[in-house]
């Protein structure tokens, strides 16, 4: 690939992608990245597998329209339900994809001192198809818990639209409430709006939190002829409610990620 020609197009239901768009812009060099949230469809974790394959491919076009030549799916129930169909309408885009970095498993190296874990996710892509195969496939022995936040990623939605308060201080802890006893070591966040707030999250359980973000952009920069450190700094952002699209730099998302450290 052409380096000077190359663009990243980046989507997700909401906000969780910034999680991801930040990690990226962490480690490639200045480049051209579109991102689409897609809030007037949100959330996709309550739609039909059928109905969040239409909603990608339609973004998908919007991206391709633009001279986008990556595609990152920034979404964990986006992916479980539409990857695969994306990789096979449209053969030619490399589609890069997120899922709960249960591989933390056979990376001792890079993440230490794990005595034990459990990976929260939302109810579509903890019920999915994708997600059951990839448990089964890289914990057989079932050696990571599983529990599903039905609540958590509205609850996320809420606190950075609000800001932290009592009323939310408190709904997070009830969310998160189950997990009090299980006496873990790590957590793993199997949704892109979880990090957004992992700071609040380690707090409130004592734990150190993993997510798939950095995993994902090393994977996007191995698939573009780039090398260096990353130097992004701008980014395109458009929301599907207003379908216009604004010029956005890294304090747009520095403002996103306040609670997730």
């Amino acid at each position: 690939m052409n380096s000077h020609k190359e663009k990243i197009g980046v989507f997700d239901s909401g906000i969780g992608g910034f999680s991801i768009l930040s990690e990226i812009m962490g480690v490639i060099p200045f480049m051209e990245i579109d991102y689409i949230s897609d809030d007037a469809f949100a959330p996709y974790g309550e739609k039909s597998d059928e109905k969040i394959i239409q909603r990608s491919e339609l973004i998908t076009d919007i991206l391709l329209e633009r001279r986008c030549s990556l595609i990152v799916v920034a979404c964990n129930s986006a992916t479980a339900a539409a990857i695969e169909s994306l990789r096979g309408k449209y053969s030619g885009i490399p589609f890069v994809g997120v899922e709960p970095y249960i591989n933390v498993l056979n990376r001792n190296n890079q993440i230490p001192l794990i005595r034990k874990a459990a990976v929260i996710t939302t109810a579509l892509t903890g019920n999915s198809r994708k997600f059951r195969e990839l448990k089964q496939r890289i914990d057989p022995e079932g050696s990571i818990l599983h529990v599903i936040m039905p609540n958590l990623a509205t609850i996320v939605e809420e606190i950075l639209n609000s800001g932290l308060n009592e009323i939310l201080e408190a709904k997070l802890a009830a969310e998160l409430h189950p997990l009090q006893s299980m006496q873990l070591s790590h957590l793993i966040l199997g949704c892109t709006h979880y990090p957004l707030i992992a700071g609040l999250i380690e707090k409130e359980l004592k734990l150190t939190t993993v997510s798939a973000g950095p995993f994902v952009a090393n994977r996007v920069k191995s698939l573009l002829s780039v090398s260096g450190n990353g130097t992004c700094s701008s980014f395109s952002f458009l929301s599907t409610r207003s379908m216009l699209w604004e010029d956005k730099n890294s304090e747009y998302i520095d403002v996103l990620l306040r609670y997730s450290r």
